[in-house]
């Protein structure tokens, strides 16, 4: 550290400067700001983060019930179509065919499927059995080639055929080996447990069962908040829409991610037989901020009392800095004046870091108007006559300790030119804020030669020679 003689100027423009205090006030909102948004900012990634455990929890368990719904029709078709095909031969009797209906009826009456279509291949129904759904009559229709379609035929599986309904194509074989087309018309409650498997805290999630096209089956809430046509192109762009083969394993892995504010989830059911497409939106600032509406009223407040209480705390410690700077400078100021009155010297010696400086009358009558440059503690001292220091730094120490505030003493001090001249030291500590020695001022003035020194060094002198001669 380097001596530094503080200006009252200086230390006013460094704490008390108006535009500094404007700026510290300023940086101080600009930190609550800055503490809002990262907040705001952390909170939203939390419920981003939120959202998409809840829609990949929500899709988990989709896919269960929809593989078990799916597992539930296949039940009911293994068990029917055998009597369904039964019913096709030319030489079946009419109570064979009603003895049919009603047994193919009691499988379907606790399963997913309400009517099964026997279909003529050309898209006319031969025969119907179970309940004929009002809203399916006249939507029925030849199972569709899949446009992912490759060299050979690939036939859609699933497919709707109202807002709240879907058909299943599958074919029965008759004993000759033919293979006729059958329709499997669902209820109009199938799969809505996959469908309705997220939950509230999924925000604006919908979901929708699509087949291999992509093409939507059923979805969840229809209407102006469901399942939209983009959000089938975005499950069908998640899908990887390559085109496929009859002899080709259908797309069976799972996907989850993010476009445009929007999350995914997308499970297959069967090996890819169907697909379970969960989307949801990302929360915005606004929404997480209101959903934390509180916490933010609490750590604004908070936050603002903080730095509020910060400022003032700075503030204050400025003001009592300015105050110590202006005892020490109106002390040295004294000490300076009464100097040049006295034809002294002023040595300010900073206790902290020992570093000492010479006021310029001091250079004027010691040092032949030579100001030195700042100097340590011990490079005084050597100026000291080597008699003289010993007790000099008894005395300084009792300042240093806090035992003494003012000595006063003499001492002899080396010139220039390399003569002694004695002079009278007085001194004064002057202490900091909480009492501890901050600066020592020494005022140091000449002290005229009376001869009394030489004539006693003279007799000194004689007195030897006499005892010489005599011993």
């Amino acid at each position: 550290m380097t001596s530094q003689t503080i200006s009252p100027s200086f230390a006013a423009l460094k704490r008390n400067d108006p535009v500094l205090v404007r700026a510290l006030q300023a940086v101080t909102f600009g930190g609550l700001v800055l503490g809002m948004l990262l907040y705001a900012f952390i909170a939203v990634r939390s419920d981003v983060a939120a959202s998409h455990r809840h829609l990949a929890d929500a899709a988990s368990a989709g896919q269960l019930a929809a593989e078990a719904e799916l597992a539930r029709i296949d039940a009911a078709a293994e068990r029917a179509l055998p009597l369904v095909a039964g019913t096709l031969g030319a030489d079946v009797s009419a109570s064979a065919l009603r003895a049919a209906r009603n047994k193919v009826g009691e499988i379907l009456a606790s399963s997913p499927v309400s009517a099964i279509a026997v279909m003529d291949g050309r898209g006319g129904v031969i025969s119907v059995f179970g309940q004929m759904p009002a809203d399916a009559v006249g939507r029925l229709a030849p199972p569709a080639q899949s446009q992912r379609a490759g060299r050979e035929l690939l036939q859609l599986d699933f497919a709707s055929i109202s807002s709240h309904r879907a058909a299943y194509f599958s074919a029965v074989e008759l004993s000759s080996g033919a293979r006729v087309p059958v329709v499997f018309i669902l209820r109009a409650g199938a799969f809505r447990a996959a469908l309705d498997a997220a939950p509230p805290a999924a925000r604006g999630a919908r979901a929708a069962l699509l087949n291999v096209d992509g093409a939507i089956v059923l979805s969840s809430a229809p209407g102006k908040d469901g399942f939209s046509a983009a959000d089938g192109s975005l499950a069908t762009r998640a899908a990887n829409g390559q085109r496929l083969y009859t002899e080709e394993t259908l797309v069976s892995e799972e996907v989850a991610g993010a476009e445009q504010g929007t999350l995914l989830e997308f499970r297959p059911v069967a090996g890819g037989r169907l697909h379970l497409a969960y989307i949801g939106t990302e929360p915005s600032v606004q929404s997480a901020i209101a959903a934390r509406q509180w916490e933010f009223l609490a750590l604004a407040g908070a936050t603002l009392l903080a730095l509020v209480l910060a400022l003032s705390l700075i503030q204050n410690e400025w003001r009592r800095e300015d105050r110590d700077t202006e005892d020490l400078n109106l002390a040295l100021a004294q000490a300076r004046a009464s100097s040049n009155l006295l034809d002294a010297g002023v040595i300010d010696w900073s206790v902290a870091d020992g570093r000492v400086t010479y006021s310029d009358g001091w250079a004027e009558r010691f040092a032949r108007g030579l100001k030195p440059a700042s100097e340590e503690a011990f490079d005084w001292i050597a100026r000291i006559h080597p008699e003289d220091q010993a007790s000099a730094r008894e005395i300084y120490q009792l300042m240093l300790d806090g035992a003494a505030q003012d000595i006063e003493h003499r001492i002899r001090v080396r010139l220039p030119s390399g003569l002694w001249v004695q002079v009278l030291e007085r001194g004064r500590m002057i202490g900091d804020a909480e009492g501890r020695p901050a600066r020592i001022v020494l005022v140091q003035t000449l002290e005229a030669a009376d001869g009394g020194a030489l004539k006693q060094a003279i007799s000194g002198l004689t007195d030897r020679r006499v005892q010489a001669a005599t011993g």
